[in-house]
């Protein structure tokens, strides 16, 4: 692409402006690379033996090294050299992670390291050059964890703020900005576009959904936050009216303030104040929907202490609903002032591979047509121990439910087992799901569960005809990681009634079939759900999904039909 020129011993080669780069492994000589702090969004490449940095499309400097020489004095002084012998580049999708760490661990790693390897390789420095000092070795860090949380307010980018971080990926340029020496901004986002094909129980739809996020986060000393996020989801080429969590034009999903009241030693207590998403555990019963192409919100008041060994969250909110996302308006969504949701919910840190939930929910609904009043108190348990993983997780519930008095639970045991033997990383886990109903819906008594706000979609099949209600589910998961950039999951759900005169609920809740009877059994039927994940960077990836049910007597016999059903889907997400 470009031939060196002739320059003066540490004199930096100017490149023009690249508009391609070739990326690769490296067999050039060692070089230090210089990095520009205000153009993180970069990547290594290999030009004609010169190793160079490329700063998105930006013009470059290439040092080639010169023993004993101080290049630093070329450099505005707040740019960075990082001497660096084999470069090395953040892990891809389409590396082998195993092949990388065998490499990294044969290079030195520190100044000692470098002196005991010259010190044992006499022949290979005498024959290139017996007077020369050992050249500067790369000190590889460890790759960050994902910084995107099931919240974007969560999102933890801290890696950016480490000397010489050598991870940049894309939209990390619009992260850690600082403002003077008073604050920190952040700025992100994602665009996610799914396809879907849906036979499911005599509704058929082919249609397309698209959902841009973009968010600020503000962080102002150690004291004080702002938060913002906005939403536009849209939905095209539907043969039936939306569903109202498929579409919300522009709009506020977060929009709060955090002050710290108490640093301690021991932890920190926070308020927050605004509209807010709330996600807890393993998002059973509070979750902000992540699959609807809308998402779940919150507006209420929230105190949580951030300590060594607890994290402590009390809060009251009013919940945002989905219904008002009709007429593809563009109205400011607002919350239902006859609806309550508040909650106490705390959360022992991981110990010994252990983590240990303690909650109470309480929800109330004034402007249903049965209005109600619920209390729930549960708890969830999950652990690992060798290649053995557990999780349990259960809660009583009771209140009101119009007149009648409500007595409910739900609870879930799940074990896996990690088969390290295999190939592809396999993962095994069997669940049982419970969650009780209305034996007799005349009695005065209601006893079917009130799911609240979950992540219905994940648990009880990716076709959302089955809820955390009135079901009894047997369920086999195997996960498998055939390459690094590759994930394949086979999710098998058998599904029962738990009572057989009370309603199948589908993942919203509704009540979709019934035979107050009881005469049509309380077989519903198989779900078997694939999903394949190709993540092609670490910003991005592409998911593959199909479902099939399998009807059982119960979908069969009752009025709306009961023929197998089909669910494919292709979705695209990017996040920067």
């Amino acid at each position: 692409m470009f031939s060196k020129t002739r320059q003066e011993p540490g004199e930096p080669h100017m490149l023009p402006r690249a508009t391609r780069w070739t990326t690769g492994f490296f067999n050039a000589e060692s070089y230090p690379v210089v990095r520009n702090p205000f153009h993180v969004s970069m990547f290594l490449v290999a030009v004609n033996g010169l190793t160079v940095i490329a700063l998105s499309g930006e013009p470059i400097l290439v040092f080639p090294e010169q023993p004993g020489a101080d290049i630093s004095t070329l450099l505005a002084p707040d740019r960075d050299v990082v001497p660096v012998g084999k470069p090395e580049l953040a892990p891809t999708a389409f590396e082998d992670e195993h092949d990388t760490a065998t490499a990294r661990s044969q290079e030195p790693t520190s100044r000692s390291d470098q002196d005991n390897q010259a010190k044992t390789s006499p022949v290979k420095e005498s024959a290139t050059n017996p007077t020369s000092e050992p050249r500067p070795t790369s000190v590889v860090a460890p790759k960050p964890p994902n910084p995107y949380k099931g919240v974007f307010y969560e999102n933890d980018f801290s890696y950016l703020d480490k000397p010489n971080n050598p991870y940049f990926y894309l939209g990390d340029a619009l992260k850690r900005n600082r403002l003077g020496d008073w604050g920190i901004l952040d700025i992100g986002g994602e665009y996610r576009l799914r396809q879907h094909n849906e036979h499911m129980l005599n509704r058929d739809n082919n249609f397309l959904l698209q959902r841009t996020r973009i968010y600020g986060d503000l962080h102002v000393g150690e004291r004080l936050r702002a938060y913002a996020e906005a939403i536009d989801a849209t939905s095209a080429w539907e043969d039936l009216p939306p569903r109202p969590t498929e579409e919300n034009r522009f709009d506020a999903l977060n929009l709060f303030a955090d002050a710290k009241m108490i640093d301690a030693d021991s932890g920190d207590l926070w308020f927050r104040g605004g509209r807010q998403e709330l996600l807890y555990g393993n998002q059973r019963l509070i979750s902000p929907l992540d699959w609807s192409n809308t998402r779940r919100t919150f507006d209420g008041v929230k105190l949580f202490w951030r300590g060594e060994r607890w994290n402590i969250d009390g809060f009251w909110t009013r919940p945002v609903p989905f219904s008002q996302h009709v007429n593809n308006d563009h109205n400011f969504d607002h919350p239902d002032l006859d609806q309550e949701f508040y909650g106490l919910y705390m959360t022992r840190k991981a110990s010994c591979g252990q983590t240990l939930d303690l909650y109470y929910l309480g929800y109330a609904k004034y402007n249903d047509p049965r209005p109600f009043k619920t209390h729930t108190f549960g708890s969830r348990w999950e652990g690992k121990l060798d290649l053995w993983l557990w999780e349990i997780e259960g809660a009583y519930q009771f209140g009101e439910y119009g007149p009648a008095d409500h007595s409910a639970g739900f609870y879930t045991l799940g074990l896996g087992r990690k088969l390290a033997r295999l190939g592809w990383e396999p993962t095994l886990w069997f669940y049982y799901d419970w969650a009780s109903g209305d034996e007799d819906p005349t009695d005065g008594r209601h006893e079917t569960f009130n799911q609240l706000f979950p992540l219905g979609h994940k648990y009880f099949g990716w076709m959302d005809l089955v809820g955390r209600q009135n079901i009894e589910d047997w369920n086999l998961l195997l996960t498998m990681k055939p390459h690094p950039a590759w994930e394949i999951a086979f999710w098998w759900h058998t599904f029962r009634l738990q009572e057989a005169r009370d309603a199948l609920y589908d993942a919203a809740g509704n009540a979709i079939r019934q035979d107050p009877t009881g005469a049509a059994g309380r077989d519903v039927g198989s779900e078997a759900d694939v999903t394949v994940r190709w993540t092609f960077h670490p910003r991005a990836d592409v998911l593959f999904g199909y479902s099939h049910l399998f009807p059982g007597r119960f979908l069969k016999v009752t009025p709306g039909g009961g023929d197998q059903s089909d669910f494919y889907y292709t979705q695209f997400s990017v996040r920067f």
